[in-house]
């Protein structure tokens, strides 16, 4: 049992229609509804076969938007024998294509993308008593317009979008490079943001004016009419990489048990700066049998233009000077007991403050770190090691605040071990506004999300 590309039990069904027209008729029309590419890459920054709700780790000033993705798919396009239980001989050997997108960020709750696919083709040459094209072939294949219409709020952990599609015949029908086919299409997809990972759901219909074929041996295959359904999940790892887990699906109408294909990829998402993104992943496809040849290999880049905005400076209140200065300046008071110890965190009642826009701590700050690291020492043969966990709300660039949190999650370090907590049981992590403790559709979300958290490790 081996495994099948997408959309390769519809294209073994077509070229056996054409073999056999072929055979017995030499002058029988060319079929025109074959599209050998199938792969799709999508203008999200988390998913590669899914659109996202458009409400991802893009920073909000994104205005201009580039992908290139490259795929390689082995023996994509087979033939079989009359009955479908053996190969015959590949009718492609390998395909690769370089998909370039470029898009526009109107809004944050707009966009608009349009894609181009170059496709390079292996082809086999004679086989049997069928003449095949020979060598390799290059060409451009069906042009994408993409939009983005995201229905939902800012920062809200769901995220819904339209996202309507329009596809124009540019490839070239004798290469198996288009299916001759003006399309149009639309899909719903749902986004939501849990504390630790995303999961994505897409479901639409694409409308194809020519993706139709009549063999008189294997009757109908009509592919002008389909329905698209996907879903997958993210899992960070930690600030720059991650994973993503996708499926997607494609169901011809009216339904037909025979066609039906679909796609499920893994692949790793690397993250290293806060305006592009790369992937590199693997899918297959389904189940079947003799037909089920080949593997598909996908890599590529998307990056955001924008331009870098930091939080404006707090204005600073000067308090009118004191005619007669105190003779003496009093401590800055020590809070009422506001930590607790608990077996798998520490709780802290009030928020461990920072100068605006900096990790320098306040006096305020310090004085309920002095009782964090009191209340360590009275527990320090219940864990092993504490977690500095720092957070951000979403004011500024996702850049800004994973640098922010990180240094704000080091100075609360450095002060503890100033205060006597040995160094080797603190670690200090940041977490940006990527793991918020209120969804932001809550009026507190956006003071509540900004804190410190200590993790206990026993």
């Amino acid at each position: 049992m081996k495994m099948n590309l997408s959309g390769s039990t519809l294209r073994v069904f077509a070229v056996l229609g054409l073999i056999t027209s072929m055979i017995a008729a030499p002058n029988a029309r060319a079929v025109n509804s074959i599209n050998v590419q199938t792969f799709d890459p999508s203008v999200g920054d988390r998913f590669v076969l899914l659109e996202d709700g458009f409400n991802g780790d893009w920073p909000k000033q994104a205005k201009y938007y580039f992908g290139a993705n490259w795929n390689y798919a082995s023996e994509p396009l087979v033939a079989l024998n009359p009955t479908q239980t053996a190969k015959l001989f590949n009718v492609i050997d390998s395909i690769q294509t370089f998909d370039l997108m470029f898009g526009f960020k109107a809004s944050k709750k707009f966009g608009l993308f349009i894609g181009l696919p170059i496709h390079f083709v292996s082809y086999p040459g004679t086989a049997g008593l069928i003449s095949l094209p020979s060598g390799s072939a290059s060409g451009v294949g069906d042009l994408k317009l993409l939009g983005k219409i995201r229905l939902t709020e800012d920062d809200n952990n769901t995220s819904v979008a339209l996202v309507p599609e329009f596809r124009l015949p540019t490839g070239n029908t004798q290469n198996f490079m288009s299916d001759a086919s003006t399309s149009a299409g639309i899909r719903l997809a749902v986004e939501r943001q849990f504390e630790s990972w995303t999961l994505d759901a897409n479901f639409g219909m694409m409308f194809a004016s020519n993706a139709d074929y009549n063999d008189p041996t294997l009757g109908r295959i009509d592919w002008r009419k389909r329905l698209n359904i996907g879903v997958g999940g993210f899992l960070p790892f930690n600030d720059n990489w991650g994973m993503s887990a996708e499926y997607n699906a494609n169901f011809p109408l009216p339904f037909s048990e025979q066609l039906n294909p679909n796609e499920f990829y893994a692949g790793l998402r690397y993250d290293p700066l806060s305006n592009w993104v790369g992937t590199f992943g693997a899918s297959v496809g389904k189940i079947g049998g003799p037909s089920g040849l080949g593997l598909r290999v996908i890599a590529g880049i998307r990056v955001t233009l924008y331009e870098e905005k930091t939080p404006p400076p707090r204005p600073v209140y000067t308090p009118a000077p004191i005619a007669t200065p105190a003779p003496t300046l009093a401590p800055t008071p020590e809070p009422a007991q506001v930590v607790v110890y608990h077996s798998t965190h520490v709780e802290v009642l009030r928020e461990v403050t920072f100068e605006h826009a900096s990790a320098k701590l306040t006096p305020d700050g310090k004085a309920i770190l002095n009782q964090v690291a009191k209340v360590l020492e009275e527990n320090k043969r219940h864990f092993t090691k504490i977690m500095v966990d720092g957070h951000t709300n979403r004011l500024g660039t996702d850049a800004y605040n994973m640098k922010l949190s990180l240094a704000r999650a080091k100075s609360v370090k450095t002060y503890l071990i100033s205060r006597g907590t040995p160094a080797n049981a603190l670690e200090a992590r940041g977490y940006g506004y990527r793991k918020p403790k209120l969804p932001y559709s809550d009026p507190k979300a956006m003071e509540a999300n900004r804190r410190v958290e200590f993790i206990v490790v026993k």
